[in-house]
């Protein structure tokens, strides 16, 4: 297993995520000032992704993405001319903007249904920043996941690091792992997806996808130290490169067993 530490230099595609941004806006105005906040605070990790998916896909591979709303990077891939199916609990939170982008994302809860799709269709599926919210059966989630992807595809998932800085500070100084556990689960109501149920570590994420039957060939420890105050985020900074599995997230790639 290969281990990447992110490069905290501006991503290759940050001009395109950002210019994807100002493009779609959801249909409800109530959804607003979510995307808006949302958009703002992962424009970074969402230009990286798509650096990733170009690193790691080949640019004719089928692409399916599971949680593709917002579609920010769905709308990123495809103006790169990547051909990508996008899936989502409810993407009628962004109908317009799917129709103005001509963009393929099926209403499915992959939760509880079995996907519409026939095995071994795509050749690369995108799980990012899905696997933490997963509140029913991840094991049903993930067999469906390999189902639909071809022998030898790939599977490139992220989620929050449970280990990271801010999580021992979570757990040593406020007495708890989540921020806020009733507003993760009142997110389901009020913005269409469930919220963080838990978070995981990279050897907890690396065991489940082997039994799921993938094969994890390159970590990638990702984010930077946060803090408004200058000082403190060059000292968290320098101690995350020293010890990047202490970063805020990771990365998987993970190869189907056949």
């Amino acid at each position: 297993m290969r281990r990447i530490s992110e490069n905290w230099t501006m991503p290759e595609h940050m001009d395109l995520v950002e210019d994807v941004i100002g493009c779609i806006r959801p249909d409800d105005e109530e959804l607003l000032g979510w995307y808006r906040n949302y958009a703002e605070r992962q424009k970074k990790r969402l230009a990286f992704d798509v650096d990733y998916v170009r690193r790691f896909a080949d640019p004719t591979a089928k692409l399916l993405e599971f949680g593709s709303t917002p579609p920010i990077l769905t709308v990123a891939l495809t103006r790169l001319g990547m051909s990508v199916t996008g899936l989502d609990l409810k993407p009628e939170r962004f109908r317009s903007a799917m129709n103005a982008q001509e963009l393929r994302i099926e209403r499915v809860d992959f939760e509880t249904e079995r996907l519409p799709l026939e095995d071994g269709r795509y050749d690369v599926v995108i799980f990012n920043e899905v696997f933490e919210h997963l509140r029913i059966n991840p094991i049903f989630t993930l067999r469906e996941a390999r189902r639909v992807l071809r022998p030898g595809g790939t599977l490139m998932l992220s989620t929050p690091n449970l280990t990271s800085w801010k999580g021992w500070y979570f757990f040593a100084v406020k007495g708890r792992l989540a921020p806020d556990i009733y507003g993760q689960y009142d997110k389901l109501g009020k913005i269409g997806h469930m919220g963080h149920v838990r978070v995981y570590s990279v050897g907890e994420v690396a065991t489940f996808l082997e039994r799921i039957g993938f094969r994890v060939t390159v970590v990638i420890h990702r984010g930077e130290f946060q803090s408004a105050i200058r000082w403190r985020k060059r000292l968290g900074d320098t101690a995350l490169r020293a010890l990047p599995r202490l970063r805020t997230s990771f990365s998987l790639i993970a190869d189907r067993v056949p």
